[in-house]
C-alpha cells in the first residue's frame, strides 16, 4: 500500500480508498452485488486482474470478506455507503455535467435503473417493460418488476410486454441522474413510451431515479 507519511485520518483514508476502481467496488457491493463475475459487469472497463488485485487489497484492509462464492462488506465497509453518498453528493452539486458519449453504457444503465423502483407503485401483478437504445449502439432489455424484485433480462423473458419504451442511451441517463424530467424528453422525443393508456400513465410512479437527481436538478442553472 502507498502511503502519504502522514499521521492523518483522511490521508488514511485516501491510502484505502485512492486506488483507481475501489471506491466503485464499494458502490457496487453497497448494492448487493457479491460476485466476482457480477462485479466485472457492473463495472465496464475493469480488467479481472486488477479487479482481484482490488478485492485482495479491500479484505486486506478489513473493508470485505470473502466467502466461499462471494464477497460481503464487513461493518467497516458498510459505513462507507454514506460516505459515498456524500461524495456523490457534492460531485453532483460542483463537478458533473452532461454526459461524455464515452460514459454512455446502456447496459450500466438499465442496471441502475432496476435498482431505483417505486414497488409501493406498481400495479398487484407482474410488469413487463421493454427498453429499445437506438444509440449510440442499438440494445434491447426487458424490466420485469414486481413488488419483490426487478430483473433485467437480456433476452425476451417469454412474458407479455406492457409498456414499449424507445429511448436515446443520453437522454435516459439525464433522465435517471435529474438533468431531464421524463416528460420533458417525451415531449422532445428523446423517449418514447407506448402502451395501454392507462400503464403509460402510470409508468413515471414505477422509477425513483438516482438517489443524487434531486441535488443535480438543484445544481441546474435558473
Amino acid at each position: 500500500m502507498r502511503t502519504y507519511g502522514q499521521y492523518c485520518p483522511v490521508a488514511r483514508a485516501a491510502e484505502i480508498l485512492g486506488d483507481r476502481w475501489t471506491v466503485l467496488i464499494i458502490r457496487e457491493m453497497s448494492f448487493g452485488v457479491d460476485r466476482f463475475n457480477e462485479l466485472q459487469r457492473c463495472l465496464p472497463g475493469i480488467s479481472r486482474s486488477v479487479l482481484a488485485q482490488r478485492l485482495k487489497h479491500l479484505e486486506r484492509v478489513g473493508l470485505i470478506e470473502r466467502g466461499e462464492t462471494d464477497y460481503q462488506l464487513t461493518g467497516a465497509g458498510r459505513d462507507l455507503k454514506p460516505v459515498l453518498q456524500a461524495l456523490g453528493h457534492w460531485a453532483a452539486s460542483w463537478a458533473f455535467g452532461d454526459p461524455d458519449p464515452r460514459e454512455l453504457d446502456p447496459d450500466l444503465l438499465m442496471r441502475w435503473i432496476s435498482r431505483h423502483i417505486a414497488t409501493d407503485a406498481l400495479p398487484e401483478r407482474r410488469v413487463v417493460v421493454q427498453f429499445d437504445f437506438a444509440k449510440p449502439r442499438r440494445r434491447r432489455f426487458w424490466l420485469v418488476l414486481d413488488h419483490a424484485e426487478a430483473s433485467v433480462c437480456l433476452h425476451d423473458p417469454g412474458f407479455d410486454t406492457d409498456i414499449f419504451v424507445v429511448a436515446d442511451t443520453a437522454a435516459l441517463y439525464r433522465v435517471y441522474l435529474g438533468r431531464l424530467s421524463l416528460s420533458a424528453a417525451m415531449r422532445e422525443g428523446s423517449v418514447a413510451v407506448t402502451g395501454p393508456s392507462t400503464m403509460v400513465r402510470a409508468f413515471p410512479r414505477w422509477f425513483t431515479w438516482s438517489d443524487f437527481a434531486p441535488t443535480v436538478r438543484a445544481a441546474l442553472p435558473a
